[in-house]
């Protein structure tokens, strides 16, 4: 009969990175450890790891032995995991890397009732404007608008179109002369965002006679978050959600310039792995998430 519990084992020591560490994580002893991968590679007369006296790396023969095993053995762990939840007691961690944006008007609004149903789902929500590999970062989901998703996911629409819009309050407006075009933001004091040091600040797009129109804003401020918080401390005009000025501009709080030039752009989108086997924590979040929109699509 064929023995995978050596496998198991295999794989916890090239995911350590050292006998030691998988042996803590599995409760055996280093030596135990060492002498069943040494049984391992005499039963398939294949040398698969290469020892030092710090670490452990696989040899190629070892490195395609892992890849070619370790998501069956994961995708088992999530399985049986899966079967013992208990529906009406449902735990877990689900962890999302998405922009700041997305966590602000989609992703808290949308799971706001979840969490209240199921106290013990937990989220790790890293906003994060940056393109990222989810994978590599450990993340179980990534959100980002359309065009940004990353190749191979599953991805599944969960907000409508974004609609941008340019405020201020009236403290900053107070006296000055709004803009009536484009070109006259120039005559006021502009904040925009840099999404990364080695990426130049965004372009500001507006819809012109149906034309997308870019401006290239000469800001006074630029930071890598979020503007709207400066823009409501009287200290410019920002580039914004329209979903997360609504009601600022409905009390008045916030003035939206330019109006008739609003940029619509494309939804926000959940992507994961297109791995089958996923947590019931992990299928309530995109459920909650995708809601109302049903079109799934893999992007290749």
């Amino acid at each position: 009969m064929t023995r995978f519990d050596d496998l198991h084992l295999f794989i916890t020591i090239v995911q350590a990175g050292s006998f030691t560490k998988a042996g803590e994580q599995l409760g055996v002893s280093k030596s135990a450890l060492s002498q069943s991968i040494a049984n391992l590679e005499n039963r398939l007369n294949i040398r698969l790891l290469n020892r030092t006296t710090r670490s452990v790396s696989p040899t190629p023969e070892g490195l395609t032995l892992y890849n070619d095993i370790a998501a069956h053995f994961s995708a088992i762990g999530e399985g049986l995991a899966k079967l013992t939840e208990n529906q009406e007691n449902i735990a877990g961690t689900v962890r999302i890397n998405a922009s700041e944006m997305a966590i602000e008007t989609v992703i808290l609004p949308k799971l706001a009732a979840l969490l209240t149903v199921h106290p013990l789902i937990s989220l790790e929500l890293h906003g994060d404007n940056n393109f990222v590999d989810i994978v590599s970062a450990g993340f179980d989901m990534g959100v980002r608008l359309g065009g940004a998703v990353a190749d191979g996911m599953v991805a599944v629409k969960i907000s409508p179109p974004l609609t941008m819009a340019i405020v201020a309050t009236p403290q900053y407006l107070h006296g000055k002369n709004l803009p009536k075009t484009i070109a006259e933001l120039d005559n006021h004091r502009l904040i925009n965002v840099r999404f990364a040091p080695d990426r130049p600040p965004i372009a500001w797009d507006f819809l012109v006679n149906g034309e997308q129109v870019e401006y290239t804003p000469k800001a006074q401020i630029i930071a890598n978050t979020n503007p709207l918080q400066a823009a409501r401390n009287h200290l410019g005009i920002a580039f914004v959600g329209l979903k997360q000025v609504e009601q600022d501009l409905q009390s008045g709080k916030l003035v939206e310039l330019l109006g008739g030039y609003r940029m619509t752009y494309e939804p926000f989108y959940a992507y994961y792995p297109s791995r089958k086997h996923h947590s019931r924590a992990f299928e309530l979040v995109l459920e909650a998430l995708r809601s109302n929109y049903f079109n799934n699509l893999s992007i290749n």
